[in-house]
């Protein structure tokens, strides 16, 4: 099996071998898994800066808002 991947000597054996024999097991058929072989989109990274400077701002947004509504209720 030198210099031969595992599903090429499973393909091989199992045409030379007499039809009566059980097949071999079909996962070394599989062709070897290749993570490259996907394509992933990369998004760009984040500004942490930018992030930290609208959950800010969102914050006292909201901590203005309820000061308002409080003062408003009546008592």
């Amino acid at each position: 099996m030198r210099g031969r991947l595992p599903y090429e000597e499973c393909r091989r054996r199992q045409h030379a071998a007499p039809r009566d024999r059980a097949p071999l097991y079909p996962a070394f058929a599989l062709p070897p898994f290749d993570p490259r072989s996907r394509r992933r989109r990369r998004r760009p990274p984040v500004d942490r800066a930018v992030l930290s400077g609208v959950l800010t701002a969102l914050c006292v947004a909201a901590l203005l808002v309820t000061i308002a509504v409080a003062a408003t209720l009546p008592a």
